[in-house]
């Protein structure tokens, strides 16, 4: 059942972004209300120990102090026998008295702490007494100082309990923000960098598939899971894959089979064509000898073809058959020059390489019939690119895997874009105009990664044209 409901959602990227920036946000508002609620109650206990404590500290010192100028008073009283000062203690009480009464109005839960003061009082008032009695203090005003001191200090000692409780309150919510800030962040950047994992990876699969298709001609199939548009991009590319793999393969079959229709033919008619030169059905003149040497060289041009096909065919089957073994390179690129050079003399092109003594590069793990078709391939096709009067050079140079065979031409060279492409079968670029279908490189590439040994081209550094070059791997390397 959740499979089923799963399937039926599908959640584009920008759906999929926007859902998680909404949890994202939902998650900062609720970090942010749970931390706003410890704020909430920090200030409301730091209002209370403002309309509480501080209150009451402050209005008991008042009376204190008042109390202190009542006492004053009183003794100036009896000592001065001023009746002023006797009026002063009056209004000194009246004063405390409304003291008292905001206080309690202000802070009822006081009543009790402050009966004391709140009970009917005397205060001895005399004349002409002794003077060591004239200075003590009265009984009434000192109990009262002395129950404020108490209430001062009960005072300051909640207060200051209060303050440290407000302090480890405050103190917590400080390292809870800060634990939420980085649970935020850290779920944050977690969160994003497995989207942008997930979003790379399929764009990395894609890539892949797009690369290898544009460097080797193949369709690979599309590792991409995800039900966004990269997955349908991924389908697509999927079932244009299966379409090109199917198409090729119907093409390389009607190739096999064309090649193979045309082979007997062919050959029938090279016969013919050899039988009738050579006099085998009577004499032949200059005329007719002109124009069979000319249907004898294009029916070698179309075997020629033909086995490049049968070639590109068995390659495609993967019955292409190698026999390395170790040869000498200096040996393979002597014999591919002497190959080559009647080609290049015929069209005034130069062959220069070598000397390749034997023995000094090395050995390489090849098969001499297949590597030897490949230097031929290139060269064939350096001569047929430069121009008339021009070089075509075979260098080799000795590496750690193996061995470097180099091909320079003259011609107009590859283009840096081009430079996978002329890789691929039928591909033949701005090399149109120049007979060939478009297998050679193909087919040389394939037989060199046969090989386990790697193919690439290059603008030549010294001018114009190009440079091939291939990789033959020592037996170390296999």
């Amino acid at each position: 059942m959740l499979a089923r409901i799963r399937k039926r959602i599908r959640m584009g990227i920008t759906a999929r972004l926007l859902l998680w920036c909404l949890v994202l946000i939902a998650i900062f508002y609720a970090t942010t209300a749970y931390l706003l609620s410890g704020i909430d109650v920090i200030v409301a206990e730091s209002a209370e120990i403002v309309h509480t404590n501080h209150e009451i500290g402050v209005a008991v010192q008042r009376m204190l102090q008042q109390l202190s100028k009542l006492e004053d008073d009183r003794k100036r009283y009896e000592i001065l026998q001023d009746d002023a000062y006797m009026e002063a203690v009056v209004q000194d009480l009246s004063e405390l008295g409304d003291m008292l009464e905001e206080t309690l109005a202000a802070h009822p839960e006081y009543q009790d702490d402050l009966e004391l003061l709140t009970r009917e009082y005397t205060i001895t008032l005399k004349k002409g007494a002794d003077p060591v009695r004239l200075l003590m203090p009265d009984q009434t005003v000192a109990a009262w100082m002395q129950r404020l001191r108490e209430i001062r200090d009960e005072n300051q000692q909640a207060m200051e309990r209060r303050l440290g409780a407000l302090n480890e309150a405050a103190s917590r919510a400080s390292r809870r923000g800060l634990m939420g800030l980085g649970l935020i962040i850290a779920l944050g950047l977690s969160g994003s960098l497995l989207f942008a994992f997930g979003l790379n990876r399929s764009l990395r699969s894609i890539r892949t598939a797009l690369r290898e298709f544009g460097r080797t001609g193949r369709a690979t199939s599309v590792d991409v899971r995800s039900r966004d548009e990269l997955g349908e991009l991924a389908q697509a590319l999927d079932r244009l894959t299966a379409r090109l793999e199917r198409e090729e393969q119907m093409r390389a079959d009607f190739i096999s089979m064309l090649s193979h229709e045309i082979r007997t033919p062919l050959t029938s008619i090279r016969e013919s064509v050899d039988l009738v030169g050579e006099g085998a059905f009577g004499d032949v003149d200059p005329r007719q000898k002109k124009f069979l040497d000319i249907a004898a060289r294009e029916a070698e041009r179309l075997s020629d073809l033909l086995e490049r096909l049968m070639r590109v065919s068995r390659l495609e089957a993967g019955r292409m058959e190698v026999c390395p073994a170790e040869e000498d390179p200096a040996l393979l690129a002597r014999t591919a020059l002497e190959r080559v050079r009647p080609a290049a003399e015929a069209k005034g092109v130069t062959l220069s390489g070598g000397p390749y003594d034997p023995g000094g590069w090395g050995v390489v793990w090849a098969d001499a019939g297949q590597v030897g078709q490949v230097l031929v391939n290139l060269l064939g096709n350096a001569v047929k690119f430069s121009p008339r009067g021009g070089e075509v050079a075979l260098e080799l140079e000795r590496a750690d895997e193996g061995a470097v065979f180099t091909v320079l031409d003259q011609g107009p060279g590859v283009a840096e874009a081009e430079r996978e492409l002329v890789f691929q079968k039928w591909y033949r670029g701005a090399a149109g105009t120049v007979e060939g279908a478009g297998l050679g490189l193909y087919i040389s590439r394939s037989i060199v990664e046969a090989h386990g040994g790697r193919m690439w081209v290059e603008g030549r550094p010294d001018g114009p044209g190009s440079a091939f070059r291939f990789l033959l791997p020592a037996r170390g390397g296999q």
